[in-house]
């Protein structure tokens, strides 16, 4: 299938560790809103790695089966290749902010890629994740919820098909962690595939439309999140939080 990603017979081990994904084979279909849970040391970090060609291009380790992107093998082309229509959101802001100023944080992609009409691009993205006008910002002087935007707007000026994050809200309150997740929607249904890692289910459970669970590098559970999240015993099991059910 040419559009969406595709693992296909996928095992990865770091160099000088352990096994983290074993036998991944799953269809991630484009206009999806898909969640990837799991406790810790499940490999979903690994997992998302795999989704934009950093692994194997840059992550080394023992690499088995196939990952396609839009019917692309992530072996055939670099890193810079797949970030055009992979864009990747890191757990921790700080990890990812390093340039003097917004404009100069978001420009920095749009060079590396190679990407025309920066300042139209920058200006979109600011102005839809609703902050219009913070160009000139210094990204240290910014809250955490600010500077999770800042990189999520680093990722939408590239305008990629599909937005990957991993664990955006763990350092966001829950406030800033609900305005991302609407946002999110918003982009899902202005079109755009979101993947996110996440460990609260009830986030999960309200804003995806599927569910991936992770347990020991497998996949133990997919498919529709609400069909997932009403299987309590399985969760239990594996040590998932059950999520909340809304009256």
């Amino acid at each position: 299938m040419k559009n969406g990603i595709l693992f296909d017979k996928v095992s990865f081990s770091y160099e000088k560790g352990s096994r983290q994904l074993t036998n991944i084979n799953i269809q991630i279909n484009k206009g999806a809103f898909l969640g990837i849970t799991g406790v810790n040391g499940s490999g979903k970090t690994t997992f998302t790695l795999l989704m934009n060609g950093l692994i194997p291009q840059q992550i080394k380790g023992s690499f088995k089966g196939n990952v396609y992107i839009d019917g692309i093998n992530s072996r055939e082309k670099p890193v810079s290749y797949f970030a055009k229509s992979v864009g990747l959101v890191f757990q921790n802001p700080d990890f990812m902010l390093f340039n003097l100023t917004v404009k100069e944080e978001i420009e920095f992609g749009l060079k590396n890629l190679q990407l025309e009409k920066h300042k139209e691009r920058i200006s979109k993205a600011l102005k839809t994740i609703s902050m219009a006008g913070y160009e000139r910002r210094d990204p240290q002087t910014l809250s955490l919820g600010q500077k999770q935007k800042i990189c999520l707007a680093a990722v939408l000026a590239q305008d990629p098909d599909y937005i990957v994050l991993d664990e955006p809200t763990a350092m966001l309150d829950y406030r800033s962690a609900v305005n991302l997740y609407k946002l999110l929607q918003s982009l899902n249904e202005q079109g755009k595939t979101i993947i996110i890692v996440e460990h609260d289910t009830d986030f999960l459970n309200e804003y995806t439309d599927q569910v991936i669970v992770l347990n020991q590098g497998r996949i133990a559970l997919k498919g529709k999140t609400k069909t997932i999240f009403s299987d309590t015993k399985k969760l239990e099991k594996i040590g998932i939080k059950i999520p909340r059910l809304k009256p």
